[in-house]
């Protein structure tokens, strides 16, 4: 089936085969941008994070939460 035009509202569309458009969606993402790989925590990091939650871990610590109600915000 060869693509077809078709108008609706005013707007003009291609119409083509399922198989054509996977091809052609499967052709543009390995051509296309690459995915940004997620970025790894440093040790620092990984660190600072462990002593946040030890932190927060503690007894006689008042989270944000706990202090925003308090003053009523």
């Amino acid at each position: 089936m060869p693509p077809a035009m078709l108008n609706l509202g005013g707007r003009r569309f291609v119409v083509i085969p399922e198989g054509e458009y996977r091809q052609l969606k499967a052709k543009a993402t390995r051509n296309g941008k690459p995915t940004p790989s997620k970025r790894r925590l440093s040790r620092q990091d990984r660190g600072d994070i462990a002593e946040s939650r030890r932190r927060l871990a503690e007894p006689g610590r008042t989270s944000a939460d706990e202090v925003f109600r308090k003053l009523g915000i």
